[in-house]
Formats: structure tokens, sequence, C-alpha cells
């Protein structure tokens, strides 16, 4: 009788790393948006960036916001609100700067959100 080795063999841990690293892969690009132009809405007034590489300032209700546009992904630099939680948001979409009344989105023309009829 044969006895049950419950000991991977040498496919089955290359199949697990390859769904691994796809995993990690899928996971990092689906939190950083690429598209054509950045929307910053800024104490009320609509402000559109096309997304070329650079740092951009806009004022807000309290003060001067600070981003970067760089490869088709945006972050705040720096903003005068007191907690900076908008700075540490990092790479993502929308950024929200809730003191300084400062949103910004990337905005993708072309690509439907949802189809109605």
């Amino acid at each position: 009788m044969k006895k049950f080795n419950p000991g991977f063999k040498v496919l089955d841990v290359f199949i697990f790393a390859a769904i691994l690293v796809a995993g990690i892969f899928l996971t990092k690009n689906s939190f950083t948006k690429k598209g054509s132009t950045v929307r910053v809405l800024a104490d009320g007034k609509e402000y559109e960036f096309q997304m070329k590489n650079g740092i951009y300032k806009v004022e807000g209700a309290v003060g001067i916001t600070t981003f970067q546009i760089e490869d088709g992904k945006v972050h705040i630099i720096d903003s005068p609100c007191p907690n900076k939680t908008c700075v540490e948001q990092g790479w993502t979409s929308p950024l929200i700067c809730l003191p300084n009344k400062v949103i910004i989105t990337i905005a993708n023309y072309g690509d439907f959100d949802a189809v109605s009829e």
C-alpha cells in the first residue's frame, strides 16, 4: 500500500509562485489608475490638466495644494491642511483634501463607466 506524501512537488511550487506574482501585479495595477487628464475641483472652481509629468499647484480654501503627475498617475505632495492625510493617500484617484476643499481625479475619456438604455 502507498503512503500519502503531503509534500509539494516542484511543479506545485512553480504554479503557486506564478499565481502569487500575478495576483500581486494585478492588485498593484488596479489601485493606480491611468488616464488622459486630471480634473481638480478646488474651493468650488474646476481645473483640468493634461496628463503630462510635472508638479502643479491649485488654490484651495485654506491655501495652495501641490500635486504631482507622473507616468499617468497623480499624488498630492503638499497641502496646508493640519493633518496631511491627503499627502499620505499615495498614488491613487480620487485624492481628497477636505480642509482645503480640493478633489483630484483622473478622467478616462473614451472609457465607459456604464451602459444604459
